[in-house]
């Protein structure tokens, strides 16, 4: 099974909170407990990037398909992040490193409104939905930048 939302945050002061706490929901509802903390830790990081360096609208996206969890940040900024070293007494410089330390694969789409940086966890075999996803050759389907598909779902109590 697959599942996707999608949805659109304002770059004030409380879109980090709003974003971690909405990927959070949805994985809990999509009985995925063990990954809330990293998703909704490495959520809070690419939005915090997005709100302080890209441009409005800010997107989020949250994608569960064939054994792994995707999340993707959109900006309409089209400067691409960079990786950078923080020194001990920085106050910034730390998210993309921890995306790289925490998730399975990360990467960075440029689009023509803005890129994308997204990053994939991958799910206990346990989950009882890993197979049988609808996805392949749906007509609603969604591309995401990792190439996988989706099909898109709407938010429910995501605001």
């Amino acid at each position: 099974m697959c599942r996707v939302i999608t949805w659109e945050l304002d770059n004030g002061i409380g879109a980090v909170s709003r974003a971690r706490h909405g990927v959070a929901e949805a994985l809990q509802q999509w009985a995925l407990p063990d990954v809330v903390d990293d998703a909704s830790l490495l959520t809070s990081e690419l939005v915090t990037n997005a709100v302080q360096h890209g441009g409005e609208p800010v997107r989020v996206t949250v994608a569960v398909r064939a054994g792994s969890v995707e999340v993707a940040v959109s900006d309409s900024s089209r400067s691409l992040p960079q990786p950078r070293e923080a020194g001990v007494t920085a106050e910034g410089g730390r998210g993309l490193a921890l995306v790289d330390a925490v998730a399975a694969e990360w990467g960075i789409a440029a689009a023509a409104s803005g890129k994308q940086v997204w990053f994939r966890l991958a799910l206990d075999e346990g989950w009882p939905y890993t197979d049988g996803c609808p996805c392949s050759g749906a007509r609603d389907a969604t591309p995401l930048p990792s190439g996988q598909q989706v099909v898109r779902q709407t938010p429910r109590g995501i605001s």
